[in-house]
Parts: structure tokens; C-alpha cells; sequence
């Protein structure tokens, strides 16, 4: 067993006291090569996986918590470990985890290592600040972000369910504003509902905005779909929670390895579920190719 330290957030999940439970008995049974550090404050986890001399470090907790760890160690030979304890742990889709704690402990034992990509992005805002971080599953723009918003103020459900309540929040107030968007050398103009760039196939706890965004490409997914009136939506989404959106004529795919978003309006963005600005009026993404070494699950794997 490699030496390993894990990263609880207590505020991930509902269910974080068991998981974290779970995690203290698989410690003891691997004595001596684990340590446990939870989290107290909004980038604890950035900075303690940033700062711990352990080769492998664990996220536990859900993309938000991933999100601040791969920021903490991008760049470094340490390696990303997972264990889904959040409301959509949608990153794991990515790398062939299971929902499900035993098997992600299972895979930290049992596993192998891969090496992914991790997107960059720089934000904008209206009075001109700026910000660079790191993302590993996707950035949205727009409407995405909106509902990100929206579902990070509701705290009774998690999963699918929140963000299906989110999106009902959102219909009817947002309004999308008029971007330009450069894919590579690509530029493209028009109202859209919302702009999603996925590193990995799945957002929101569970739809599949950009279906064939693989991790290890390195290149990037961006899903595009025209500003649609509240019947298109309801249309189009039961499409996108089964990846199978590509056929409506409001949407459109492009694969790029650099982009840019813009508008005239100040928007929302987000990456990996975290808000990263409400008044943003540019974003800059790239990719770092193999920026991150992770655990995935192996060929065999026996329960723990």
C-alpha cells in the first residue's frame, strides 16, 4: 500500500460522517501507510495537498473538493486519489470509478495509475480583476453556471435531484447574453443558452453535456446550445441526462485544445461545480496534457 493521505470535506456530503467512518477502518487495516486531515475552510484542501509530502493524495468529498486538490498538486509527481462523497461526483465518471466507497477504497489498493489532462482557465471580470486556477472534469458558461448557482443554495437533496431542481429555478429568469467564442482557430458568434467545456463526459450529477470528452486526449469538449425558449428546454434535457443531445438542432459540438469566451454582459462561470465568477466577461481555457497522475481501478479487483 502506498503511503497515502486523504482530504476529507465534512461539508461535501451528507453522508461524509459514514464515509469518513469507512475510511478510519480501512487506516487501521493498513497501519503505518495512511494519514487522515479534514477539511475547515474553503481551499484547506488546495493548500494541504499542496503542502503534504505524501506521493498519493485522496480527495474525499465531491468535485469541489477534487477541484482543490488537483490544484494543489498540478504540476507536482504526486498522484490524484478519489472517493466520491458528494452530492454529484460526476469526475469520477471520467476515470471508471464506482459510485461507491468500498470501491473507490478497493481501487487505492487494487489499482493502477493513468496519467490525465487538466484544463487551465483564466477569468475576467468587469472591473478587470483576473484569476488562474485548474479544472479536471469541465467549466460551464451561462445557464450551466446559473444552475450551479442555484443548486449550491439548496441543501435538501443531492445528486441529479438537486440540479433538476436547480434547472427549474433558473427557467425563466435567466437571460442569455450575446457571446463570441474562438475554438482554436474556430470563432463563432450568437445568443446561447449555455457554453460547457468538459475534460470529462458528464456534469451536474449526471448530465452528459459533452458525451465523447475523453480525459486523455488532449483535447477539450465544448457542447453548444442556441438560446432555447422553457419548451426547448424541457425538450432538450431528458436528451442531454442521456448524452444523446447531439441530434437537436439547437446544439453543436467543437473540440479544441485552446478557447475563449466573451460577451458584452457580464456572465456566470464555474469549473468543476465551483463558482468562479458572476460578473465575468472573458474566460481563457487551455490544457495542460498528462497534468496529473491518478488512481483508477484496476483490471481485477476483489472487495475490500
Amino acid at each position: 500500500m502506498e503511503p497515502t493521505l486523504f482530504i476529507i470535506n465534512p461539508a461535501a456530503g451528507k453522508s461524509t460522517g459514514n464515509v469518513k467512518r469507512l475510511v478510519e477502518t480501512f487506516a487501521q487495516r493498513h497501519a503505518g501507510h495512511i494519514e487522515i486531515v479534514q477539511t475547515t475552510h474553503g481551499g484547506h484542501a488546495a493548500d494541504i495537498a499542496r503542502q503534504t509530502d505524501f506521493r498519493r493524495v485522496v480527495a474525499v468529498g465531491g468535485d469541489g473538493t477534487v477541484n482543490e486538490v488537483i490544484n494543489g498538486i498540478v504540476g507536482s509527481k504526486k498522484t490524484l486519489g478519489v472517493i466520491p462523497a458528494g452530492s454529484g461526483n460526476d469526475f469520477i465518471k471520467a476515470i471508471g470509478l464506482v459510485n461507491s466507497v468500498p470501491h473507490a477504497l478497493n481501487c487505492l489498493v487494487n489499482g493502477s495509475t493513468a496519467t490525465i489532462d487538466v484544463g487551465s482557465i483564466r477569468v475576467i471580470s468587469a472591473d478587470q480583476s483576473s484569476s488562474d486556477t485548474h479544472f479536471v472534469n469541465g467549466i460551464g458558461v451561462g445557464f450551466d453556471a446559473t444552475v450551479a448557482v442555484n443548486a449550491g443554495n439548496i441543501r435538501y437533496l443531492t445528486g441529479t435531484s438537486r440540479y433538476l431542481v436547480a434547472v427549474m429555478k433558473t427557467l425563466g429568469t435567466y437571460r442569455a447574453p450575446e457571446f463570441s467564442l474562438a475554438v482554436n482557430s474556430r470563432v463563432f458568434k450568437g445568443k446561447y443558452l449555455l457554453i460547457a467545456v468538459g475534460n470529462g463526459p458528464c456534469a451536474g450529477g449526471g448530465f452528459y453535456l459533452t458525451p465523447d470528452a475523453k480525459p486523455n486526449d488532449g483535447l477539450l469538449d465544448v457542447c453548444l446550445i442556441d438560446d432555447l425558449t422553457i419548451p426547448g428546454i424541457l425538450t432538450v434535457m431528458p436528451k442531454v441526462m442521456r448524452g444523446k443531445h447531439g441530434s437537436h438542432t439547437a446544439v453543436h459540438f467543437e473540440r479544441g485544445s485552446e478557447l475563449s469566451i466573451s460577451a458584452a454582459e457580464p456572465f456566470r462561470v464555474h469549473a468543476d461545480g465551483e463558482i468562479l465568477g458572476k460578473d465575468v466577461i472573458t474566460v481563457e481555457v487551455g490544457i495542460v496534457k498528462n497534468g496529473i497522475s491518478v488512481t483508477v481501478p484496476g483490471r481485477q479487483q476483489q472487495e475490500i
